[in-house]
This record gives structure tokens, sequence and C-alpha cells, in this order.
């Protein structure tokens, strides 16, 4: 019942005062940050505030580097040029001669900027090597 809810887990949810009950013992934020809680107030009334900092860092490394290989590899642009081609039945005969339009360029042996070495940032310069 949560009503009578000895915790509070919320991702991105803006937590109002009025939204936590006498009940509630600890507030957990999932994810990195505490600035959607009212963590002044929830201290005052005894209620610790803590967050999950790091836990999703392997998911937002992966999207980086798959977005660093879509783009330097016009993926998506081939793709939507193949869908394109399909749709006016000509990808049989055009896939061989089109596919260098989208041969982009090799990540390996660029520079990599990396801003802010969190967990994020850590983790996507590691593997990014």
């Amino acid at each position: 019942n949560a009503a009578n809810a000895h915790a509070i887990l919320l991702r991105s949810h803006k937590l109002q005062e009025d939204e936590v009950n006498l009940t509630v013992r600890a507030i957990a934020r999932c994810g990195a940050g505490t600035n959607n809680v009212p963590v002044a107030r929830m201290t005052e009334l005894g209620i610790p505030v803590f967050n999950t900092p790091g836990a999703n860092a392997n998911a937002v490394k992966e999207l980086v580097l798959a977005g660093m290989l879509l783009g330097s590899r016009r993926i998506v642009d081939g793709i939507n040029h193949m869908y394109s081609l399909g749709e006016q039945g000509l990808a049989r005969e055009r896939v061989e001669k089109d596919k260098a339009m989208f041969g982009g360029r090799e990540l390996k042996g660029k520079t990599l900027a990396v801003i802010g070495l969190g967990h994020i940032g850590a983790a996507t310069a590691r593997d990014a090597e």
C-alpha cells in the first residue's frame, strides 16, 4: 500500500514534500543526482536521501559508442537509402553500386575528447581506446 510506504524510489519525478507520507524512512533516486528531491527538507525530517551514481553508466557508455559507430559509418543513412530503393523495387540491382556511398570513416586512430571523467566518461574513454 503506497499510503504506508517505508521507502520512495524514483527516477525523474520531481518529488514534492506533500507526497512524502509520515511512514517514509528513506528516499532513493535511481540515477545520479538528487535535484528532483527536496533534500534539505527531507534532512530536516530525518529522512535520508541517496542516489545510485554510475548505475546506468554502462548503458549510457554503450549508447555513446553505438552513436559514434552509427555516425562514422553512416549506417542510418545507408538503411534509409536501401529502404527507399526497396520501395522503388531497385534494391537488388543497386545494392552493390550504392554501398560505396556509405563507407564512412574508421574510428581507429581518431582522437576522442571526453569532457568529464565520471562513471560514464571514464567508461567511454576506457572502452573507446
